[in-house]
């Protein structure tokens, strides 16, 4: 078995038929590690990113707490940590969490997150006078539920069975149940009106949550469970809108947190436990997803809006150009000092606007520090105009503003109507009968 892991996760041993020195060898003695980190961290990501999803995150963090006092009792009840007891008491409790937040939300003036909050630190603190008071009298130890010990599965491997087990029932209930899950996660009313039971399968995900969470406090313990439990839905869901796409990303991100947690917390200079480095890897993740995901990025986003903006300053440096020839001349030639006292931009920005307005074809330069528009020029030009004419049409016809309020508005969307926009908008202003105006 330590054979095959060890192969399994150094590609090294496939090319060369040799061990290779670095950060694989202890794999041979540690590998449960891994194996118990990837258990956990896809189990708790895939449930994790219907709680994105329903953006109810908070109520995953919630119930992880609110579980402590069902481990506990059934701690006491069974007299061991391998208990069956505890996976029923714990998943019970947090049922009862989910209930009584409910409960309270609606038979109250109390809001949701308040209820959330008054709910799971009073369960929580509950399960921490428990540990207290019965710590002495058994081998129950506060910081392996909060904190965990994932390298206590070096010694004993069996301990890997319930989580497997669990992370199989959660891929065939997810397969299997997949579309009335999705319908009651994205739309709980639609979900009733097709009959599909949405409180019902509320429920049955909080039990698969309960259950999953109290499985994972054993390698990760209460807290960091929390942060393996959001960060891989809310990191999938920086790089994909659709679903399965994200339920892959989030076992993906699971996985690479744990290869890269391990490594930190074996090879590299943290010299820390497993199931905090795994944590922490999965934070840069999420934050490395955060700057450069294609979409949502942060930095990609500032490319974006710098782009865009660029192109509409751009933009109104043609549309200046035939204002100020008023039509009369289908390529004008307008001096450029003008144009920079009508943009009042600065001089870098106008340059740059000067620039692609030439490499796309827009404009030419003249002698004498002038610009002349284009044939190609003209016709964007007549476009941005005509589609400021008609937006403001539609605003002042269809939704009824003033014309004192529709100017700034048109000014806007005109850079974002393509040609097929504007004939479309042209064809409902002029099919649709105006609206009569009040007197």
């Amino acid at each position: 078995m330590n054979a095959l892991i060890h192969a399994i996760l150094n590609p090294w041993i496939w090319w060369s038929g040799s061990p290779s020195p670095g950060w694989t060898y202890g794999l041979e003695t540690y590998w449960p590690i891994v194996v118990q980190g990837i258990l956990v961290s896809v189990a708790l990501g895939l449930i994790g990113s219907f709680l994105v999803v329903r953006g109810t995150s908070l109520l995953g963090d919630a119930l992880s707490h609110s579980v402590l006092p069902g481990i506990v009792l059934g701690f006491l009840i069974g007299g061991s940590l391998h208990s069956p007891w505890i996976l029923i008491g714990a998943t019970a409790f947090g049922m009862l969490a989910a209930l009584l937040v409910e409960t309270v939300h609606s038979n109250s003036r109390v809001k949701e997150d308040a209820s959330l909050g008054i709910i799971f630190t009073t369960l929580f603190a509950i399960g921490v006078v428990m540990i207290n008071l019965y710590a002495g009298q058994a081998d129950l130890d506060p910081g392996c539920v909060l904190y965990g010990n994932i390298e206590h599965f070096v010694i004993n491997r069996g301990g890997m069975i319930p989580m497997a087990w669990i992370l199989a029932a959660i891929v065939v209930a997810m397969v299997v149940f997949y579309r009335p899950l999705l319908v009651s996660t994205f739309d709980p009313e639609l979900a009733q009106s097709l009959g599909i039971p949405a409180r019902a399968i509320h429920y049955i995900l909080m039990a698969a949550l309960s259950l999953t969470v109290v499985a994972s406090f054993e390698a990760v313990g209460a807290i960091l469970a929390v942060a393996l439990l959001i960060m891989p839905g809310a990191t999938a869901r920086l790089w994909t809108d659709r679903m399965p796409r994200m339920l892959i990303f989030a076992a993906a991100h699971g996985i690479v947190a744990t290869l890269v947690g391990y490594w930190l917390s074996h090879e590299a200079v943290l010299n820390t436990s497993a199931s905090g480095a795994i944590t922490v890897a999965g934070f840069s993740i999420f934050m490395l997803s955060w700057l450069f995901a294609p979409k949502q990025g942060v930095l990609v986003q500032a490319l974006v809006r710098r782009r865009l903006d660029r192109m509409i300053v751009s933009e109104n440096l043609i549309k200046t150009m035939r204002e100020i020839s008023d039509g009369q001349s289908d390529n004008p030639i307008v001096p450029e000092q003008r144009l920079r006292h009508e943009l009042r931009i600065s001089d870098k920005l106008f340059t740059q606007a000067v620039n692609r307005g030439i490499s796309s074809g827009w404009v030419e330069r003249r002698p004498d520090r002038a610009l002349a528009l284009t044939h190609r020029g003209t016709a964007v030009a007549n476009r941005l105009a005509r589609a400021h004419v008609l937006w403001e049409n539609f605003l002042e016809q269809k939704v009824g503003l003033p014309p004192d309020h529709v100017h700034d508005a048109a000014e806007w969307i005109e850079h974002h109507l393509n040609e097929e926009n504007v004939r479309e908008l042209d064809e409902l202003l002029t099919s649709a009968p105006q609206r009569p105006q009040s007197e």
